[in-house]
């Protein structure tokens, strides 16, 4: 098949969540398909890295965007009435390269790959023609809308006001996007259930996976290093190190007065900077491998209280064979079983008393680690959940009626 992939952001290199699968159904389709790639620009480095695609890619359509054009954005959307996150992502002159690209190509399936992706269809002049016996598919990976309100949720004014407007204009984009595409696809059961207007039939669950060659098990290591890992500006993973390096870890530092705590991830904020003067944290910014910080660890802890989807930095951690200390947040979803696969805490103080003991007990972290990669090797291999993204390929399209552009 001829395939147009779609993806908000450029998916090379897997270095952080939604990059990592991304890249990983390219580089699947890319291996049975004759494979193009489309996608907004709003890095620099990303800017760079468009040139060299990975092996099977046949063409990549990009153009740029302002990069985090907050208030601009935020204007365009409350005058159009749109969802901030749509406006965003969205670039008239990649609407243009897209729509020539059509014409050349005429492809097979169209994949969205985050639900403002389907913008491009929407606003294409081919909608309505050179789409309408394509398949069409959208991967939502995590239901956005949910996201942004449990950020309104927690937020104050003014900002839980703009984040209740996202959450409900994007949950309209949602349920349009699903009604007008072939089918779609969520990063878990779970999150299947957060979808405005309740889960159907046309939301399939299909799990990430983990390279489990990269990402290879590791002997267990002496010594008291407990590691996060993560893009260190995005919310949930702030306010996770923010709770856990203020409000456990000196529970943790008083037992255990050796340990220290690793912040590991790029682009650390401010206040993420800051924590560098809690006695025993250490905050290491971009690393160049982030396997060698888990591999010294004896315990990876995510204590996330804002989590959608699956966590991929437990999931490397559990491939890795490490003991992981989760919240219920960053639990849900994981086909993990607590207390066989990795520990569960719900509080502060239960979190503390859980890695406290862990970092005691050799043995239990071992056989946590063990537990942990064999959970792993059984569930997330991404050659096998991928499979159902080719029987959807494989699938005919339905007879639509005529459909309008937005």
């Amino acid at each position: 098949m001829r395939i147009l992939l779609l993806t908000h952001r450029l998916p090379w290199p897997p270095d952080k969540g939604d990059k990592i699968r991304s890249f990983n159904i390219l580089r699947h389709l890319a291996a049975a398909h004759e494979l193009h790639v489309a996608c907004p620009l709003d890095s620099a480095e990303d800017a760079q890295r468009q040139s060299s695609p990975p092996a099977g890619v046949r063409s990549v359509t990009t153009a740029p965007i302002p990069p985090r054009a907050g208030v601009a954005t935020l204007c365009r959307a409350l005058a159009g009435r749109r969802s901030v996150s749509v406006a965003h992502f969205y670039s008239a002159a990649l609407q243009q390269r897209i729509d020539a690209l059509v014409d050349a190509e005429r492809f097979d399936a169209y994949l969205c790959f985050s639900s403002p992706m389907a913008e491009y269809l929407f606003r294409s002049r081919h909608w309505g023609a050179a789409m309408q016996g394509a398949r069409r598919l959208m991967d939502f990976i995590d239901v956005d809308s949910h996201k942004w309100r449990q950020y309104a949720d927690e937020g104050l004014p003014p900002w839980s006001w703009v984040y209740r407007y996202e959450a409900w204009r994007l949950a309209e984009y949602e349920r349009r996007v699903l009604a007008s595409f072939d089918a779609a696809l969520v990063v878990s059961a779970q999150e299947r259930d957060y979808f405005p207007g309740g889960a159907t039939g046309q939301l399939i669950a299909v799990s990430n996976g983990v390279d489990l060659d990269y990402f290879a098990a590791a002997a267990p290591v002496p010594g008291a290093e407990v590691v996060f890992t993560g893009v260190m500006d995005y919310r949930p993973n702030v306010d996770a190190v923010c709770w856990f390096a203020r409000d456990i870890w000196p529970r943790i530092r008083a037992a255990v007065p050796e340990a220290r705590f690793w912040i590991v991830g790029s682009q650390p904020t401010a206040e993420v900077q800051r924590l560098a003067a809690v006695p025993g944290v250490q905050v290491t910014g971009r690393v160049p491998d982030v396997r060698e910080y888990v591999r010294r660890a004896a315990v990876c802890v995510a204590p996330l209280r804002i989590a959608r989807g699956l966590q991929n930095k437990v999931l490397e951690a559990m491939a890795m064979s490490r003991a992981v200390v989760a919240t219920g947040e960053a639990h849900e979803g994981l086909q993990a079983e607590p207390g066989r696969d990795l520990l569960v805490a719900p509080t502060d103080a239960r979190f503390a008393d859980v890695v406290i003991g862990l970092l005691g007990d050799p043995v239990r972290r071992a056989q946590l680690g063990d537990a942990a990669r064999r959970c792993v090797e059984s569930n997330y291999q991404w050659r096998q959940n991928l499979s159902s993204l080719d029987a959807l390929l494989a699938a005919a399209s339905p007879a639509r009626p005529a459909e309008r552009r937005s």
